[in-house]
């Protein structure tokens, strides 16, 4: 089947897609670099899918079934992601600036390089994700699951759209300067395997 032939019924609604998934589970979907801008994909069925360099900017994702999908520098800024299921996904150098991934699974995801700048991450399960490198700038981590996360080199800084509180601020501000103590935004001090970059100019 051709690239052009999945594109096709991927258009074709959730149930004609979702069963056609099913009825085909051994072959791997392939859409990478595709535009899906604005795309209504809720509950689509992508699991283990090519989606490498695809723009999803302000798709429908909610309920979105992307486990172990390929995301690798796709596009997915102010996409709604809202209790999709992303684990294992490759998500390295990916753009989710301002996505909703509230209650989203992430565990077990590659966020290497990612940039997710103020990005909804409340209810979210982070729990074993590697941010190494990853920007994640104004995001408040204090509601989301974050056990096991990785975060070497990950950078940190104010946002004026999701601004921290006071005491997550002082909290994060103690752990960095002596890297050490029991939590730093939400993550446990053990995870830190090199030192997290912080911005506190904003």
């Amino acid at each position: 089947m051709t690239e052009q032939d999945q594109l096709a019924i991927l258009h074709q609604g959730r149930d004609v897609r979702n069963q056609w998934r099913q009825e085909h589970h051994a072959i791997q979907p392939d859409f990478s670099g595709e535009d899906f801008r604005g795309a209504h994909l809720s509950r689509v069925n992508l699991a283990g899918a090519l989606l490498n360099g695809a723009d999803f900017s302000g798709a429908d994702l909610r309920e979105a079934l992307l486990i172990r999908a390929d995301l690798s520098e796709a596009i997915l800024s102010q996409a709604q992601l809202v209790r999709a299921d992303l684990q294992g996904a490759n998500l390295t150098a990916a753009i989710l600036s301002d996505a909703n991934l509230g209650d989203a699974v992430l565990s077990d995801a590659d966020f290497s390089g990612a940039i997710r700048t103020c990005a909804e991450v409340t209810g979210t399960d982070f729990s074993k994700v590697d941010f190494r490198e990853a920007d994640l700038t104004g995001i408040d981590f204090s509601k989301a699951n974050t056990h096991g996360a990785r975060l070497g080199k990950a950078y940190f800084s104010g946002c004026s759209e999701t601004l921290m509180d006071e005491s997550y601020q002082q909290s994060l501000r103690a752990d960095t300067q002596r890297q050490q103590g029991k939590q730093l935004a939400g993550f446990d001090a053990e995870d830190l395997d090199e030192r997290v970059h912080v911005d506190w100019a904003n």
